[in-house]
């Protein structure tokens, strides 16, 4: 009777201490007989709701996603723990934190993997699959997508098994196996209309629409995407219905169909707008942008050029603004689990301390019920808490220690973002003059071309002028494109083989008019048969960057590009310029930002030479400068073998 008193004294004393510390304790009579069927209710639902809330309110759900691991981890509930990692790395994963919620779905697969939930392992290998896809690991993808289907199957739930068909068909197109994903999208489309599963038909339509897309068959990919627009449009379902018909404009401009491909656009970009689907409203705008060009109308052009300048500027500022408000509620969220966890140490030490002492009070009733034998007996239980107290409190001590590595990984995190967000408000300010104020100019010569306010030598001057500012607008942009996408992660490297004297011939054609203004000759002394592997237009932002550049610091002379074949192939951009000292050397060759003006007081905006780094790095080549003040400069890209 005694020994029964003082376990369940010690369980009551658990419960009060730590569910006192918590901030909500909605019932602080815990009822154990219950704590089987009613926690675990208590903990399902809260997964629940966090999963129901999480695209919305991401405050509120990392709030109850928190409570829920907690009471999991507290009654040792390891499918409920399982559910919270898989909602937790979900929130992660919507907000582009990939390797961490990677860590977290591997987490709750290794837990129902142990207590084998069929349902848990589906759903942690289809959203691992799915962050795999996204970083281009298609294999690994398939891999994980079928081991889903395999558990789908024996659990009967045939809706999940159409979106895993549909998940595979799209692993299979990005592979380039075209028949296999055609077989995976139609069983889905089949199994959907069978079902009467409305999401499953509309997305295998669509996906069967980019697969003939992508071979060629536009007729029949119409068919597709007219199929799964009818279901947007019954389910009234705004996104999917811009998605679709952005689709089928693309189809429309392929068949010569501009004024069809106009509408659609125009009625994609209504639907994206109802919705505040700002990428889609991009891609509608750009769709516009590019028919108008080809028509040559300049005044609808610079209209949507507009629209969609004003479009980009506000997503980019909405998600900085997003991603600084979501890191402030990830701080505040990680804090108060710190402090959580620091209280539940705190409650077993106190926990601790009133086994000892109860231990003792039980010694000495037992040594006055049974004298020598029963006080020996308490002597060696008192010393099997003394060293479990001396084990916790090792534990405690190693708990004090990971949570100091971790403040010290937050504070080292902190100033990476504070980094970010300097490089980021300098792209801002970048995109708002630099990039707007020669738009605004191109406007202005326009309008006095189209008043005939200029001579004909004026205006070939200005054309002139135009075309150079274009060079440099081009390069600008692309430029800012590659820097973001380069800060995006899971970007692949689409290697090709590049015929490298053609392509500096496009780059020589742009910029022979700057080059003539300087009285500079462009020489391209590449020989014909000289190829590399790469993506095109990254190789193409390197080298018209070191030709810009070199233009940029000679006065008058000469730019040659030339290549190398040792151990791979080196070319390598020579000038005639002004050269530089050491101490400029040193900054150019730094991973900072950095510029200065060119002979004819030309400015920069820092960014080509970084860019032209990280893209350089992205093909495994090297970057090395040779100069000397007033000897020219020489820039040289090493390529290893094909």
């Amino acid at each position: 009777m005694i020994i029964r008193s003082f376990f369940l004294f010690n369980t009551l004393l658990l419960a009060f201490l730590v569910g006192g510390c918590g901030r909500d304790n909605p019932d602080k009579s815990m009822d154990f007989s219950a704590v089987d069927t009613g926690i675990y209710r208590t903990i399902d639902s809260l997964n629940e709701v966090a999963f129901r809330i999480k695209k919305n309110d991401v405050m509120r759900a990392l709030d109850v996603v928190y409570k829920a691991s907690y009471l999991a981890e507290l009654y040792r509930y390891d499918k409920g723990m399982a559910s919270s990692l898989l909602t937790e790395a979900g929130i992660y994963h919507q907000n582009g934190y990939h390797k961490r919620a990677l860590t977290l779905y591997y987490k709750s697969l290794d837990i129902s993997t142990k207590i084998k939930d069929s349902l848990h392992i589906a759903k942690a290998n289809q959203q691992i699959g799915n962050a795999l896809m996204e970083s281009g690991d298609y294999p690994e993808a398939e891999r994980l997508y079928t081991i889903a289907v395999k558990y789908y199957s024996i659990l009967g739930l045939d809706e999940d098994l159409v979106n895993m068909w549909n998940s595979l068909g799209l692993v299979k197109m990005a592979s380039g196996r075209i028949d296999s994903a055609r077989s995976y999208f139609n069983e889905a489309r089949e199994a959907s209309s069978r079902l009467g599963y409305t999401y499953g038909t509309k997305k295998s339509n669509h996906n069967l629409g980019l697969l003939n897309t992508k071979m060629g068959k536009l007729a029949t990919a119409r068919d597709f995407f007219l199929a799964s627009l009818a279901v947007d449009i019954k389910t009234k379902d705004a996104y999917g219905i811009a998605l679709n018909r952005n689709q089928l404009a693309r189809l429309a401009i392929a068949g010569g169909d501009y004024d069809g491909a106009v509408d659609l656009f125009k009625s994609a970009l209504r639907a994206a707008g109802s919705i505040s689907a700002a990428h889609l409203q991009i891609e509608s705008l750009k769709g516009l942008c590019d028919i108008y060009r080809k028509r040559s109308d300049l005044t609808e052009l610079v209209a949507y050029q507009d629209m969609l300048i004003d479009m980009q500027d506000d997503l980019a500022e909405r998600e900085k603004f997003y991603s600084m408000n979501f890191l402030e509620i990830l701080k505040e969220k990680e804090q108060e689990r710190f402090v959580f966890q620091k209280k539940i140490v705190n409650a077993q030490q106190r926990v601790t301390y009133s086994n000892v002492v109860l231990g003792v009070v039980s010694a000495g009733l037992f040594t006055l019920i049974l004298l020598t034998i029963l006080w020996y007996k308490n002597y060696r239980r008192a010393r099997s808490y003394s060293k479990e107290l001396m084990d916790k409190n090792d534990v405690i001590q190693k708990h004090v220690l990971a949570l100091n590595q971790l403040n010290s990984a937050i504070t080292e995190q902190n100033e990476r973002l504070e980094e970010s967000n300097r490089m980021k408000d300098k792209l801002l300010s970048i995109v708002s003059h630099d990039l707007r104020t020669p738009l605004s100019n191109t406007k202005g010569i326009l309008d006095l071309v189209e008043g005939n306010y200029l001579s004909p030598a004026e205006l070939s001057q200005l054309l002139k002028d135009l075309d150079a500012q274009y060079v440099k607008s081009l390069t600008l942009l692309d430029n800012l494109l590659f820097w973001i996408k380069g800060q995006m992660s899971g970007s692949p490297l689409e290697s090709k083989v590049i015929d490298l004297k053609p392509l500096i011939d496009s780059l020589c054609h742009e910029l022979e008019i700057s080059a003539a203004k300087k009285d500079i000759a462009l020489i391209n002394d590449i020989h014909a048969e000289l190829s590399i592997s790469g993506d095109r237009e990254m190789i193409k932002v390197v080298f018209r960057n070191l030709l810009t550049n070199a233009l940029k610091f000679t006065e008058k002379g000469y730019v040659r590009i030339y290549a190398t074949v040792e151990e791979g192939i080196t070319v390598h951009v020579e000038d005639s310029g002004i050269g530089m000292s050491e101490e400029v050397l040193q900054k150019v060759l730094s991973r900072s930002y950095f510029t200065t003006k060119g002979t004819h007081k030309e400015s920069g905006t820092g960014f080509g030479l970084l860019i032209c780094k990280d893209l350089i790095e992205k093909h495994g080549a090297s970057l090395s400068v040779k100069s000397e003040v007033g000897l020219g400069a020489v820039f040289s890209v090493r390529f290893g073998t094909k």
